[in-house]
């Protein structure tokens, strides 16, 4: 892993201690990119909230959360990606693959552009800010999938396999998800309070409808295509760099400057020709961390993935694992200089704060 960031590791045993059907069976593996544990046959439909294009203006004139809007994206993302299930044409020579998608009607809301909401915040990836309002963000996804999957139970029906699953009203063992931390800024962030006993009533009553609700993948496509900056839950990679694409047989090199970094530049005052110089030595590197034009509170919330310490990179998966019941796809970006006990301290470390998996990835 240390040598060229293969393999993955995977670790079963936190995956299995939340199997919400250990009826059927057990988890042996998963996809590649790690967030996607499943049983023989299953498949799962993947959708991801844009936080990117939940930013509105604040009370203060400055960006904030659109919580009510969030909301209204998971209700109706998780009703979507349950009818995709009903929907979809599955490989008539495999009848299994109907067989087991309907029984536990999974699904995986996730997320993309967390870096991007970041930057629109001023909130350095990785930051104890960082780590509690990414998890205060998904655990409201969390609660709002999951509501909303009660209320198609209410209406549709739970999930065919939910009798001796966690989550099998007679004999229920499902609890609601903590913070790996008590959260200490709520108020700053003006997050609606969850109600989670209503959830374990509404599970009671009326069942859920889908056997898993959550995952964060990779969105490397549909990130791109949607505009976000970050993919996933990964920070931006790079705030410039060179594009090299193949057009009709030709090197075709297409420039890129992240538009939050320029954004932010203009309203820190810097002008055309200021900003030139300091776009011209972040592209040489990615990052603007030494770049001495950079006012500091553009710095200091303006992180590309390298930037970020591996510790950060894994405490950040972490806090968000707590609010995924499936899995979350994840690479810890380590410097050049790393060795590899440095890369075994992420895995012990991770491990430890209860993620399912994760990949890392050194410089060069």
């Amino acid at each position: 892993a240390h040598r060229n960031g293969e393999p993955g590791v995977l670790f079963l045993d936190a995956a299995n201690r939340f199997n919400p059907c250990p009826h059927l069976g057990e988890y042996e593996a998963t996809n590649p990119c790690g967030e996607q544990f499943l049983l023989p046959y299953e498949n799962c439909c993947l959708g991801s909230v844009n936080l990117a294009r939940h930013v509105c203006c604040g009370d203060n004139g400055r960006p904030a959360l659109d919580w009510d809007g969030l909301r209204e994206t998971i209700e109706q993302a998780t009703r979507f990606l349950d009818d995709v299930i009903d929907a979809n044409a599955y490989v008539p020579a495999v009848p299994q693959l109907e067989e087991a998608a309907r029984r536990s009607r999974r699904i995986g809301l996730g997320i993309m552009g967390l870096g991007d909401l970041f930057y629109h915040l001023r909130v350095r990836y990785g930051s104890e800010e960082s780590l509690e309002l990414a998890a205060q963000v998904m655990e409201f996804i969390r609660y709002h999938c999951m509501r909303a999957s009660i209320e198609l139970a209410r209406k549709r029906g739970p999930f065919p396999a939910i009798q001796g699953s966690v989550y099998d009203p007679q004999d229920l063992r499902w609890t609601p998800p903590q913070p790996l931390t008590p959260y200490a800024r709520l108020e700053k962030w003006g997050r609606p309070s969850l109600d989670w006993d209503a959830i374990v009533e509404g599970i009671r009553c009326h069942g859920i409808r889908n056997a898993a609700q959550t995952t964060v993948a990779p969105t490397g496509t549909v990130a791109t295509v949607a505009g976000c900056e970050a993919y996933g839950c990964e920070p931006v990679f790079a705030l410039a760099y060179v594009r090299h694409v193949d057009d009709d047989g030709q090197d075709l090199e297409l420039q890129y400057v992240s538009p939050l970094f320029l954004q932010a530049l203009e309203e820190a005052g810097l002008d055309d020709a200021a900003r030139e110089r300091v776009l011209e030595q972040v592209s040489a590197t990615g990052s603007c961390q030494v770049v001495e034009e950079v006012p500091p509170a553009v710095r200091d919330a303006f992180v590309v993935a390298g930037d970020i310490a591996a510790e950060e990179h894994v405490r950040m998966q972490a806090a968000l694992q707590a609010f995924v019941d499936s899995s979350i796809s994840k690479t810890i970006n380590f410097p050049a200089t790393a060795t590899p006990e440095d890369v075994a301290r992420a895995f012990q470390l991770a491990w430890k704060l209860g993620c399912k998996g994760l990949t890392v990835y050194v410089t060069g």
